[in-house]
């Protein structure tokens, strides 16, 4: 890694994505042996499908590692990692959608709109909020390093 904010290793995502895939790895672990409610994140789905929700999340964190990887090689143009890096901005994405979508209140209500949806569906996923916003911090870092690093020509 360098600390000249020129160079072509601190733009291509390397770094974010190195962290992407720890976070990814972590939180693909977390729900098989964690008790409820904090095997609910990053899921937000309940209990019953929390736990079938981590072998997406350990894909992620695969798919997290791949794209690192191929910038660390200068090979994050190639057809087959833009492919990868849109699929992981495009559910990383989404998810933070949803999930503002359920702060908000948009079903039963939550932070903004009138009700008590957020705290009565969604109980777990307000029950550690620590946990819960890492697990947005870790889908904010994967949309930004997938959507504004810089993706290099070939070698």
């Amino acid at each position: 890694a360098s600390d000249d904010p020129e160079a072509a290793s601190s733009r291509d995502g390397r770094s974010e994505l190195a962290l992407c895939a720890a976070l990814f790895a972590w939180f693909a672990v977390l729900p098989v042996v964690s008790p409820f409610p904090m095997a609910t994140v990053p899921a937000i789905l309940g209990k019953r499908m929390s736990r079938a929700y981590s072998a997406w999340t350990w894909l992620a964190a695969c798919v997290c590692y791949v794209l690192k990887d191929a910038a660390e090689r200068g090979r994050s143009s190639a057809s087959t990692f833009a492919t990868l890096r849109k699929g992981l901005a495009a559910g990383s994405l989404a998810h933070l959608l949803v999930v503002a979508l359920k702060l908000v209140g948009v079903d039963g209500g939550g932070l903004l709109l009138p009700g008590r949806g957020l705290w009565t569906f969604y109980a777990n996923f307000v029950a550690v909020p620590f946990t819960a916003g890492a697990s947005v911090a870790m889908h904010a870092l994967a949309a930004f390093a997938t959507t504004c690093s810089e993706v290099g020509e070939e070698k």
